[in-house]
């Protein structure tokens, strides 16, 4: 068979078509996976951002939460501290307010017992002694030891003659002693002779001490009245151990002993 010039001119050229088709084809591919390739790079890209971005958003998160909280501790230390100083002056407020209540009950009661004093002093000054009627007996007795002014009056117990400043009425322990004339109580008292005293001013510048005496019905003060229970008669004191249970019974004028028995009815 025999080939002409023109047959191989055709078949060069068809052999150049299929490969430009070839070579088409091998670019188109190429393109096709370029652009793959740059879409998943692009989207890689884009989604390594958002997890690069998403560390920040969360800080940024947590930093909004602490500032919350910080700002919640201070407004809740803030009241907390108005609450804690409105207690405080509350209470500073009632100290200082029960400490003058206290202050004007004290001022009220020195004034009250300054009054009390007064009104006492004045009642003494005002009230008068009637001579001529003189004095109750305190107690019923037989007068143990006289009043003496001379050292001629004899005591067993201390086994010596002495003066007396007032009388011994015997009593037995337990008697009740009344008050021989209305007075004001200005003293009550305690001594190792005469035991426990209740000293009465009477008026007219008269006194009247009631001695060795037990469960004192009175206090400084108290006006008393003629006859009324002062207390007991009390053992008797060391110092009269042999004369036995007494009621040592002495009245002064002007601050000076007289004998009782002048005034005693």
């Amino acid at each position: 068979m025999k080939y002409t010039r023109n047959d191989f001119k055709d078949q060069n050229s068809q052999s150049k078509k299929s490969f430009y088709v070839a070579a088409c084809a091998v670019l188109a591919c190429a393109a096709v996976l370029g652009t793959a390739y740059f879409q998943t790079q692009k989207t890689g890209n884009t989604g390594n951002s958002k997890l690069a971005e998403q560390p920040v958003a969360t800080a940024a998160g947590e930093a909004a939460i602490n500032k919350k909280w910080e700002a919640d501790a201070q407004d809740i230390t803030g009241n907390d501290s108005k609450q804690a100083s409105t207690t405080m002056n509350a209470e500073k407020q009632t100290t200082a307010k029960n400490k003058k209540n206290v202050e004007v009950k004290a001022n009220k009661k020195q004034t009250t017992a300054r009054k009390s004093s007064k009104a006492t002093m004045m009642s003494a000054s005002q009230r008068s002694f009637n001579e001529e009627k003189g004095l109750s007996w305190p107690v019923k007795g037989d007068v143990l030891m006289k009043f003496s002014q001379s050292n001629n009056i004899y005591f067993k117990t201390l086994a010596q003659y002495k003066s007396n400043p007032a009388i011994e009425i015997s009593a037995d322990e337990g008697t009740k002693v009344i008050a021989s004339a209305a007075g004001t109580v200005t003293e009550i008292g305690k001594d190792d002779v005469t035991g426990t005293m209740v000293t009465t001013d009477i008026g007219s510048n008269y006194k009247i001490t009631y001695g060795q005496l037990k469960n004192i019905k009175v206090k400084k003060g108290d006006e008393v009245k003629e006859g009324q229970l002062l207390g007991n008669v009390a053992a008797p004191t060391k110092y009269f151990s042999e004369e036995g249970s007494n009621l040592f019974f002495q009245v002064k004028e002007n601050d000076k002993a007289v004998d009782p028995l002048l005034l005693l009815n």
